[in-house]
Order: C-alpha cells, then structure tokens, then sequence
C-alpha cells in the first residue's frame, strides 16, 4: 500500500467573471479575486493493486460517493496509469461545502496532488492543477479556485483556465491582516452557473470590478469592489448586509459576500480582530465563524 497526503488552502471569491465559451474546458474559468485562508482540506490518499479499479472517497470521516468534482480529478489522473488500483481518498475539511469557500477545488486538487505523489508519476504542478481545475469546470462546482489555491496568499485572477491558460498575481497583503468568515448556508452553485442571466451580470459587474482593483491593486480596494460586486449581482440579503456593515463599523478593512455562498468574510487588523470576531458572534453561531491567517504557500505535499 502506497500513501500521500496534501493540504489545499480554501479559497474566498470577493468577485468573479465568468467565461465558458470555450469548447475547452482547460479555457473555461473565471476572472476572480480573493484570500486564500489556512483552513482549508487535508487530504490523504491510499492506493494499492487491485482486480479491478475502485475509488471510494471520505469527507470528514464518511463516505461521500457524490463527491463527484474529486472523482472525476481521480478517474482524469488514473487514465495515465495502465493498472487497476484501489484508491481510497480521505478529506478533513476545515470550512462549509457548498458555501464558496471552495472545498471542491481544494478536495480535488490535494486528492490529485497525493495520489501522482504516491504512485510516482512525477507530474508538473501546473499539470495535477489542471486536471482539478478541469474536473471543477466539468462538475459545475466552481470555475476559479483552483489556480488561486496553487498560488497562495490574496490572489487576483487575471485570465481564466488551467494552467498554463490561466495567469494569477498577488496582491500585497500586511502580514497582521486575518480573514474572519461567517457562514449562513450555501448557494446553489451548479444551477446559479448554469443561468444566462447570472452569468451575463457576472460578467459584466466581474470585469468592472477587476478592472477598479487593476487601478489600485490593495486589501482596502479590494473589499471595496468586492462589496459593490455583491450589491449588483443580487446575492447580497438584508442579514448578509447588516453583518458585513456592522463588521466594516468595527473596524475591519472591509467586508462583503462569500462568492458564491451566503456568508460574509472581512479583512481585519490584528489590533481590530477581537471587536470584529464579537460582531460576527452576534449575528452566527460560533461553530458558523471562522477566523484564520492568510494561507500564503498554497497547496502543497505533506510528510
């Protein structure tokens, strides 16, 4: 039996801008922005000969056979392997799934980060990325997270796709800035995504902002457009916008919508963090609030 494991920081979208036209899903993906955080998914991977191949995958202790986006990343890889194998994937995720804190594009990718490490395919960085970006795009789960997750820290996403299509920056960020999250519930990403209307308004409010932030590439800019992105997508309720008005009175940097969930995230000050994280307590359960560092490695092999 063969073992690896990997993390991948999950990541937060403040905005996004679709794009997919293309008959290739290597091109499909989004413009986006946003902080990559230290709770993410810890991934481990077990492989071993087998009669026939069999995938089984664990979130959080138990069994998720629709956990279709790490399925498809694990079947992609596995065509490169001429054996049937036994895999067994187990993921420890540390944020809500289906709430834009891309759990799916983290699963994935640790998922297919582990298992090219423990059978030795020796693959590009760019390639394992690819293949759980493809796999995001086929399953509707998501469109930008992946290229973020591969980079680390506060991530605009300058070009959609997959490696090598796909172009990411970071944005200075303070080394004392935390990202505090809340969480309501999650969105429905596949249906919203598949919506004509959604998409257009996506992607001209997403490339708008993009453009604002290129202006003046900082944390406070960012939170700013990310917050009228929020506004004019029509996402962001009465409760998600008195909490993230509460919390920018509290002293953070900035707050808006988690893309695409309903939750609220803000960047916040050291010196501010313990005011914001009380507003946030007033709003949510404190099993429903994260607070986190800036994960700025980006996704990597563990042991």
């Amino acid at each position: 039996m063969r073992k690896a494991s990997a993390f991948v920081p999950a990541h937060i979208s403040g905005f996004f801008q679709v794009f997919d036209e293309s008959h290739e899903f290597e091109r499909k993906g989004s413009r986006n922005c946003g902080p990559c955080i230290d709770a993410g998914v810890l991934t481990k991977v077990k492989v071993e000969p087998a009669a026939r191949t069999r995938i089984s995958v664990h979130i959080n202790n138990e069994r998720a056979p629709g956990a279709k986006t790490t399925l498809t990343a694990i079947e992609n890889l596995l065509d490169l392997v001429h054996e049937p194998l036994e895999v067994v994937v187990a993921h420890s995720c540390k944020v809500p799934i289906g709430a834009g804190y891309g759990a799916s594009g983290a699963g994935a990718f640790g998922a297919a980060l582990a298992l090219s490490n423990a059978l030795g395919l020796r693959l590009a960085r760019e390639r394992i990325a690819a293949i759980a970006h493809v796999a995001e795009v086929t399953c509707r789960t998501g469109l930008g997270d992946v290229g973020a997750q591969a980079l680390g820290g506060l991530v605009i996403g300058l070009e959609p796709g997959a490696p090598p299509h796909g172009r990411w920056e970071q944005i200075h960020l303070p080394k004392d800035v935390k990202v505090v999250c809340g969480t309501f519930a999650g969105l429905p990403t596949a249906k919203l995504l598949r919506e004509e209307g959604f998409r257009e308004r996506s992607k001209r409010l997403g490339g708008l902002a993009l453009k604002k932030l290129l202006e003046k590439p900082t944390p406070r800019n960012f939170m700013q457009v990310s917050r009228e992105f929020a506004e004019g997508l029509g996402l962001l309720d009465d409760e998600l916008r008195a909490l993230a008005e509460a919390v920018s009175k509290a002293g953070a940097i900035g707050a808006s919508q988690v893309m695409l969930g309903r939750a609220t995230f803000a960047l916040v000050r050291e010196g501010k963090l313990e005011r914001v994280r009380r507003v946030f307590l007033e709003f949510l359960e404190p099993s429903a609030v994260i607070v986190a560092s800036v994960d700025r490695i980006g996704a990597r092999l563990l042991g």
